[in-house]
């Protein structure tokens, strides 16, 4: 039996080892849902925290087998620097006498001390012998040392060193060891002995020592660590949580431009970086294709504006001719019907050329606004009327709500633009006989307004696309409802141009309503 297998590792974490199962299955399925940076910081604990333990053990391990080993050699250093235990054969009492001069009174707690002969005869032992510690249970068989020296007359030269006799017995006789010694571990007395074997000729001695000494110092190392380590894994978990927050300091920036890059906001860059050669060549692939999205979007916005800026000449002359010429044909004729069908198709194409300009600028940031103070609740009554007479064949019913000398600073006629655009898409995607609802809210904040009707709703599958250009729900793609798929967007833009928003507040089967904001007055 090897020292080290002797002094066990005994530390008790307070738990057993199902407890531990089941708290790694339960760090193991929310690990997954950790922030990145917290799982760096918790895997930069966990790793060290294994090392840490892997360290303490085996630190534990050989200060345990160097005190086995330290003991091991005192034991030695004893019975050289004593030959007279054994030489001083008939006369035994002086080896009480001699631990008494060495150890004190209470020498029995901490030394012991048995000589047999080679028959397992005992010859002697000290008064702190445990009785339950039987010799005939020892393995006492010692093998022949080839290196056998005799120590005593004053001084002497053995395995366990070399010294003068001590206090009495120490010095009386010389003693040669033949036997290479034996060392092992025993529980005895309520306490845990390491003895030593060592043997002449026809006599054996064997010393005990109380491991109490150094069991006690090793659990102070062992209490020692048990405190340290939480603060290591603290300091290291904490140092992962930085280092991680710095490393992905580069990553934040890219998510942040990200966040800035709009159409109207396309020239934003994410900053160089020289920490790192690996973000820094992402940053710079990033930031080329930004380079190229932003020239392709230009290129895009600025063929949109100028096809809608050259159109409107054509258009404005063919509109022109085919009013004479609709006015010059005779009335019922076929010419007129055709005349009439041109003109009606000219002006959707002067709308859409007038909406896509405006998109095109509203993309660069560019709707020219012309602001002053607009009579938010006169505008409404006189849009209001205007649909009343689109809806006449419908049987619709208006409500509104709308208290009086509400105004805003906006562009007016853009303004006139969003406001009819949200009431003429309330009568399209009405049902007959069914009703319309504006209701106007005025507070420090700014201006709501709420236009409901109550047509058949939006599939939520929709709504998430209801502000997209050119986009026609369901009810209106069989052309029973006449439009473009633009007038909402156009006057979502019109209406962030003045800094307001427009958004669906609500769609259910019966029921829609869009919310209009506007900041307040300067």
């Amino acid at each position: 039996m090897t020292p080290g297998s002797e002094f066990r590792f005994r530390v008790s974490l307070g738990f057993r080892p199902s407890d531990f199962l089941r708290l790694s299955a339960f760090a193991l399925r929310i690990f997954d849902a950790m922030p990145f940076r917290l799982k760096i910081a918790l895997l930069s604990a966990v790793i060290s925290g294994f090392v840490l333990v892997a360290f303490g053990i085996t630190a534990w391990l050989l200060i345990s087998r160097q005190k086995l080993e330290s003991v091991d050699t005192e034991i030695r250093s004893l019975a050289a620097r004593h030959p007279g235990w054994i030489a001083s054969r008939g006369n035994y009492q002086r080896l009480d006498d001699a631990l008494n001069f060495i150890f004190g009174e209470a020498h029995s707690n901490q030394v012991i001390l048995l000589v047999q002969d080679t028959n397992g005869v005992v010859l002697h032992t000290s008064s702190g012998w445990p009785e339950e510690l039987d010799p005939a249970q020892l393995d006492c068989t010692l093998a022949d040392d080839p290196n056998a020296v005799t120590i005593g007359g004053g001084s002497g030269r053995g395995r366990g060193g070399m010294g003068r006799g001590l206090g009495p017995g120490g010095g009386m006789g010389q003693v040669t060891f033949t036997k290479i010694p034996k060392f092992q571990t025993v529980q005895a007395a309520a306490a845990e002995w390491r003895l030593g074997m060592l043997g002449t000729a026809d006599t054996t001695l064997i010393i005990g020592l109380n491991l109490a000494g150094p069991r006690a110092e090793l659990n102070r190392i062992r209490d020692a660590f048990l405190v340290v380590l939480p603060v290591a894994l603290f300091l290291v978990g904490l140092g992962g949580w930085l280092v991680a927050g710095r490393a992905l300091r580069p990553l934040r920036a890219i998510a942040d431009t990200a966040e800035r890059v709009t159409a109207s906001g396309l020239d934003q860059r994410i900053p160089a970086s020289n920490d790192d050669p690996e973000i820094a060549r992402v940053i710079q692939v990033l930031n080329r294709m930004m380079d190229r999205l932003e020239a392709s979007f230009r290129q895009a916005t600025r063929f949109s504006a100028d096809a809608s800026h050259e159109l409107k000449t054509p258009l404005a002359i063919m509109q022109g001719e085919l009013e004479a010429a609709l006015q010059a044909a005779a009335p019922g004729s076929k010419e007129q019907q055709t005349f009439n069908t041109l003109l009606e198709e000219t002006q959707r194409l002067k709308t859409i050329s007038r909406s896509l300009l405006l998109l095109a600028q509203a993309d660069a940031g560019q709707i020219p606004l012309t602001r002053e103070p607009v009579n938010l609740t006169a505008t409404l009554q006189n849009l209001i009327e205007d649909a009343q007479i689109l809806a006449a064949d419908l049987g619709l019913r208006f409500a509104a709500d709308l208290p009086a000398g509400v105004t805003v600073q906006a562009d007016r006629a853009l303004l006139h633009t969003a406001l009819l655009n949200l009431l003429v898409n309330a009568v399209k995607y009405n049902e007959p006989g069914g009703r319309v609802q504006v209701r106007l809210e005025a507070n420090g904040g700014g201006v709501a307004l709420e236009v409901g009707n109550s047509g058949p709703g939006i599939a939520p599958a929709e709504q998430a696309k209801i502000f997209d250009r050119f986009h026609r729900v369901e009810a209106a793609r069989s052309r029973k409802v006449d439009g473009l798929g633009l007038g909402l967007s156009l006057a979502r833009e019109i209406l962030r141009a003045h800094g307001g928003e427009l958004t669906l507040r609500e769609s259910r089967p019966g029921w829609t309503v869009f919310q209009l904001r506007l900041p307040a007055p300067a």
